[in-house]
């Protein structure tokens, strides 16, 4: 595959937590809020955007995957249907460098709803 359909999967969990949807991306242990659905997602794209781009841009990845713990993950594993949704990386740090460094341009997220459904979830 060549840098132009090179794509990251990524592992999304999402869940209803006191009142708010919470996405919590497993191989980056970092979550998101929102009150709806479609806030957390764009929320969690962000920051994944943002942790990625960092990374990748300042040759960082040996700080850029930190597993979720366990019991999030046997919470994934256990998802019969997940959503998968392919959203391209927006590199802000490779814009205003003269000297470009490769950022994967496609992340596909495997969103996993538990039980606790989110509100508006479909």
């Amino acid at each position: 595959m060549n840098s132009k359909g090179a794509a990251i999967t990524l592992n999304v969990l999402l869940r209803e937590e006191e009142g708010y949807c919470v996405a919590h991306c497993l191989e980056l242990d970092i979550v998101a809020t929102g009150s709806t659905v479609n806030e957390v997602k764009k929320n969690i794209r962000d920051l994944i955007n943002a942790q990625i781009d960092y990374a990748f841009s300042n040759n960082n990845l040996e700080n850029l995957f930190r597993p979720a713990p366990k019991e999030l993950w046997e919470m994934v594993y256990a998802c019969k249907n997940p959503l998968e949704e392919k959203f391209r990386l927006k590199s802000k740090i490779q814009e205003k460098r003269a000297h470009k460094t490769f950022v994967p341009p496609w992340i596909i997220s495997k969103i996993c709803h538990t039980g606790n459904a989110c509100p508006h979830v479909k």
